[in-house]
Parts: C-alpha cells; structure tokens; sequence
C-alpha cells in the first residue's frame, strides 16, 4: 500500500510539473514546452530536446510539441476583392444631330439689316438676345442650310419684354421657305406663313394663344416631304399635309431671314439650346413627336 501511495504522489507531482512548466514556457516563449526547453524537429526528422533560448526566431517560431507533430498554422481568410462595377455605358450621340448655336458665340448666324434693328448679343448666361427695333432685330444662319426637307429643328424661347410676335422661326420647305410665327399680330397669333399666299393670321395653320412675359416656350418645327408639323412644349400648332398646297414667305422683311432666321417684331426676346436633326428616310416616315419637356420656372 506505501509503495502505491509514493506512486500516486510522484505521478501528481509530474503531472504539476507539466502543467507549470509548459505555462511558464508559454507565457516566456509564446509556444508549447517545459520551462526553458522544447522540442524541436532535427535534419534527419527526428525530435530533438533543445532550449529555447538558444533557437533562432524562425525556428522558435517554427517549434513542435514534445508528443506530437507541428500544429499547421490557421490561414487567415482573406475576403476578395469586389468585382469593379461596370463603366455606364456612355449614350450614343446622334450623328444626325446637329448643335447650330453653342452659348458662347454667334458663331455662324449674323445680324440681319432690317433697317433699324436691335442690337444682337450673347448673354453672360448663354443666350441669344435681339433688343428692340424700329420693326424687326433678327439672326439668319451664314450658309446654306443642312437640308432643305426631311429634318427638325428646334430652339426655346422667351419674351423679355413687347406685345409682338417674340420668334419667327423661317425654314426651308423643299425649294422653298416658310415661317413659323409665335406670338403675332398683337401678341396671340400662332401659326405658318403663309399657305397658298394666306399669312397665319389668315389660313388654315392659325391658332390664338396666350404667353407669359419671361416665360422659356420649346419650339419644335418638323418638315418632311409630305408634311409640316411644329409644337410649343407638347402642344402641336401645325399638322399641315403639303399636296399641291403653294408654300412660300409673307412678301416684305421676312425674306431677309433665309435661309434659317430667327426674328421678333418690336419685341427684346431671347433663344438657346438652337438645334437642327436630319430624319433618316425611315424616320420622316413615322409620326412627329413633340419636343422633350421644358422644365418652367
């Protein structure tokens, strides 16, 4: 019985000893071992008893248990990288579009001598102004027109001040021109002249509308071969089928502006955004559409 009770008592002692021992050594070392000693793998494979102390770091670092092979270390998970979003795909530009006035410059319209007239500027905010004239102040583009059937063109305007027509908008019709009068004959007359020699106070294209004073208005002119439709904002103002009607300018002033113009009458107004858009021969087959929206103030 002594000699079991001198066993039970060595065996706890060592057990203690193991115990302290590899907690000292893993609070100096930072690593499994007894105290100052570990177990460290040899050339040849095997284990070998060697102070830790005396180990390079690497190896130290490297170090193995007394009882069993090295612990592979745990690989730390590293999240990937999140795919890069894709680029916007940049819309493509219409090459049938065609910008006639940039905002800072009259660039190829010129002052038309009415006789008269208003001075022409462009604004600091980017917009074409005419002042008051006698009669009429305008602009006309400086070369031939792009086209002279199947194309758009639009502009916004606005009336700053005067009582008359705030934008005569003059176009090519086939060999011929015509214009679309915002405002006229004393303030509210809408419409194309002129129609088989009928002005648009007088044919079938005239409608009476009211404008506010400094108020932007999107204009929208559209010529086909078969047809000439315009807009203010979403309002269509002209559906004219051409046929055999005679297409031509009011005789006097007017026929300064070709062969694109742009002019008011005893009234300062102003223009932007001046854009002209050549229909492809499917296009000019479908329905005209009116103008985006133009934001109000």
């Amino acid at each position: 019985m002594a000699t079991v009770k001198v066993f039970r008592i060595i065996l706890w002692l060592a057990i203690g000893v193991l115990i302290i021992g590899n907690a000292y050594h893993f609070a100096k070392h930072s690593s499994i071992g007894l105290f100052e000693w570990s177990a460290q793998r040899g050339a040849d494979g095997g284990l070998a008893i060697v102070k830790t102390g005396s180990l390079p770091p690497d190896a130290a670092a490297a170090e193995t248990t007394l009882n069993a092979e090295a612990v592979p270390a745990a690989v730390e998970e590293v999240a990937p990288e999140p795919a890069p979003k894709p680029k916007p795909k940049a819309q493509a530009k219409d090459p049938n579009l065609i910008s006639l006035f940039d905002g800072k410059s009259l660039g190829k319209w010129e002052s038309i001598e009415f006789g008269g007239e208003g001075e022409v500027v462009v604004t600091e905010e980017g917009n074409l102004e005419v002042d008051f004239g006698a009669i009429m102040t305008g602009v006309k583009w400086s070369e031939e027109a792009p086209a002279k059937s199947n194309y758009e063109i639009e502009l916004d305007a606005m009336r700053l001040d005067g009582n008359d027509f705030f934008c005569a908008l003059t176009f090519p019709v086939k060999e011929s021109h015509a214009t679309f009068v915002i405002g006229g004959w004393g303030g509210g007359i809408v419409g194309i002249s002129s129609v088989d020699d009928l002005d648009a106070s007088e044919n079938e294209t005239m409608n009476v509308e009211g404008f506010e004073q400094k108020a932007w208005y999107r204009i929208k002119v559209r010529v086909t071969d078969d047809k000439i439709e315009a807009w203010i904002d979403d309002r269509q103002m002209v559906d004219l089928e051409l046929g055999d009607k005679k297409i031509s300018l009011r005789p006097g002033d007017i026929e300064l502006c070709v062969p694109i113009g742009i002019a008011s009458f005893m009234t300062r107004a102003q223009y932007r955004n001046i854009t002209w858009r050549n229909l492809t021969p499917e296009q000019a087959k479908q329905p005209g559409t009116a103008p985006a929206k133009l934001d109000k103030p």
